[in-house]
């Protein structure tokens, strides 16, 4: 994969975390432009009936800069200043910029639906979470320090500390408004099965050479189970999937995680209800689908909220009206700090 696909997929990644309060100082900002006060203060960016000028614009950009630098310097990947190739730097420089939009869309849509539902952002909250950063990075002169290798002041910065405060409010309005939303959905898309898996490849994935004698393997353990051979026992005795070891009361999944062929083979049984040999890559598996649990809701239920209050904020920014302005192209790798100084 070359290195400008690397960095679409990355920064597509970046675009699911808009609120994440991360500070990494991975670069410096190293731009030489030289921008006037009028510039800075022409308005470059209108979503819905806000306005952002070039100088709010640069400074999330900016910040999306380092999100994006700490992403790639993660994956071992060369970050903002280290990318000398022209072509290279414009696809890094054009992705920020749509992390950048994406953002103060963001920040726009919050304040409209803190509006509607008549909630606030006080300074109290933003100074909370300013010294809970202050504290991770240990002190306030340490949480400056990075602000100023990113080219913000603690001011700018603040605008990113109330998007994730709203975030947070609408987040728990919406479940404390919808308290059953949750666990409709867990119900709705998630299963719970156990299995025995007859491997028909090796641990490179090669085809084993005895296809017939596991095919017939399969078929004689989905047999004994429908008879009513304890499952366990079959699992115990056949079972080539590891990971039962380390979930012995099932794998509670939704689909996409894992390969179609188990998921769709799971869901088209009824509860308690044991499959023909089906197959996959892995090879042929013999499925009893179990109830869901209290239990299994409990430990799914961070991850459910996060992907409903997702959906519901992407309803938001589509609805939304974002148009750039003359000199929006202007803000880059290269001139973005200039904007902020």
């Amino acid at each position: 994969m070359n290195k400008a696909k690397i960095i679409k997929r990355i920064a597509a990644g970046a675009l699911a975390a808009l609120t994440a309060l991360t500070l990494t100082a991975c670069g410096d900002s190293q731009q030489t432009a030289s921008v006037s006060e009028e510039q800075k203060q022409a308005v470059v960016l209108t979503v819905n009936d806000k306005d952002f000028t070039a100088t709010q614009y640069a400074a999330a950009f900016l910040y999306n800069q380092n999100r994006l630098d700490s992403m790639l310097s993660g994956y071992g990947q060369q970050t903002s200043k280290d990318i000398t190739d022209a072509d290279d730097r414009k696809v890094y420089s054009d992705n920020i910029a749509q992390l950048a939009e994406k953002q103060l869309a963001y920040l726009t849509v919050c304040e409209e639906q803190m509006q509607a539902a008549g909630l606030t952002v006080e300074d109290s909250n933003i100074e909370q979470q300013l010294k809970e950063q202050a504290e991770m990075m240990g002190g306030d002169a340490a949480l400056d320090s990075y602000l100023k290798e990113m080219g913000l002041t603690r001011e700018q910065y603040s605008d990113f500390v109330r998007l994730s405060v709203m975030v947070s409010k609408l987040r728990e309005n919406y479940f404390a408004q919808n308290p059953d939303a949750a666990r409709k959905a867990f119900d709705e898309q998630y299963l719970r099965c156990k299995h025995v898996l007859i491997k028909t490849v090796d641990d490179n994935n090669a085809p084993l050479d005895n296809q017939d004698e596991l095919k017939a393997k399969a078929e004689d353990v989905a047999k004994r189970a429908k008879a009513g051979e304890d499952f366990d026992t079959l699992i115990a005795s056949y079972n080539d999937d590891p990971g039962m070891e380390s979930n012995p009361d099932g794998y509670v999944f939704t689909e996409g995680e894992m390969v179609d062929e188990f998921y769709q083979g799971t869901k088209a049984l009824a509860i308690d209800g044991i499959s023909e040999p089906i197959q996959s890559t892995y090879g042929w598996h013999i499925i009893k689908r179990l109830p869901l649990r209290d239990e299994d809701f409990e430990s799914k239920k961070s991850t459910i909220e996060e992907s409903l209050f997702s959906d519901l904020v992407d309803t938001w920014q589509e609805s939304a009206t974002i148009e750039g302005k003359d000199g929006i192209n202007e803000i880059n790798l290269d001139t973005a700090a200039a904007y902020v100084q």
